[in-house]
């Protein structure tokens, strides 16, 4: 997906991508990628099965269907 929008952007999107992310992370009090990880990972949750099905929905739910050229 990187490449991708690198592709149609051109390499200074990296910037913006990078800004990004650290702005998300401060604003969901993240200090390392390492930390953002550990926390989003299967193994940190006790219901593994909803873990899945959660991540699943959200999948479903942000498909956006795109209009072939």
């Amino acid at each position: 997906m990187m490449m991708s929008a690198l592709l149609q952007n051109g390499i200074d999107h990296v910037a913006s991508v990078l800004k990004d992310l650290v702005r998300w992370m401060v604003e969901h009090e993240y200090e390392s990628i390492r930390q953002m990880r550990g926390s989003m990972s299967q193994r940190s949750v006790s219901d593994r099965a909803a873990f899945k099905r959660g991540n699943y929905m959200r999948a479903l739910s942000s498909y956006v269907a795109r209009k072939t050229a």
